[in-house]
């Protein structure tokens, strides 16, 4: 992404531990992070450089004070829109222990607030729990099916490349944590990886 210069974005899943928030505040500062995605987080301050949703469940943060300002636009369960330059950032987390109709019902929910907001610049950062072979999981769930008929929806370009693991667990792990941009923006990224 070019705002005038390069800008870097982080994408995470906080798991609401503290020590985690703590480490991507961290991690922001020492990586000269511009914007961050955060899933999950331990909390959401009321500051101006932080946009979350109505559950507490995703935050966008903005981290360069001498960068572009960084406003809320919408606010859902589970999805956060930002203003941040010329940018539209929406930020997503979908539960995996909820169904697929909800799944469903809340993809067209973030569909609505894409259409809205779109001025052609638009990233969509987030955890959806959706598993497909196109951006490197090693089967296709239903709502990897679902994600994908989405984002050909709308226009949004997937940004995930490789097969390594964006959610590592004890038990495995898998690639869940998805990027998409639009064409406009899909063009302006380099650099994209786990």
């Amino acid at each position: 992404m070019n705002q005038t210069q390069n800008s870097s974005v982080l994408q995470t899943n906080i798991n609401h531990c503290a020590g985690a928030q703590d480490l991507l505040l961290q991690s922001i500062a020492q990586w000269q992070i511009d914007l961050a995605v955060a899933c999950e987080p331990y909390f959401v301050p009321s500051q101006a450089n932080w946009v979350g949703d109505t559950d507490d469940l995703v935050v966008v943060v903005s981290a360069n004070s001498a960068g572009p300002s960084l406003s809320a636009v919408e606010r859902g369960p589970g999805y956060a829109v930002a203003r941040w330059g010329e940018y539209i950032i929406v930020g997503v987390y979908f539960s995996p222990n909820r169904p697929l109709a909800e799944f469903e019902a809340f993809l067209d929910s973030v569909s609505e607030a894409v259409r809205r907001h779109n001025v052609g610049r638009t990233l969509v950062l987030g955890d959806f729990n959706a598993k497909s072979q196109a951006w490197g999981s090693p089967a296709t769930d239903a709502r990897g099916r679902a994600v994908q008929v989405w984002a050909v929806h709308q226009g949004l370009n997937l940004l995930n490349r490789g097969t390594t693991y964006t959610c590592v667990r004890e038990e495995g792990g898998s690639i869940v944590d998805l990027s998409f941009a639009t064409p406009l923006v899909a063009d302006r990224v380099t650099g994209w990886k786990v």
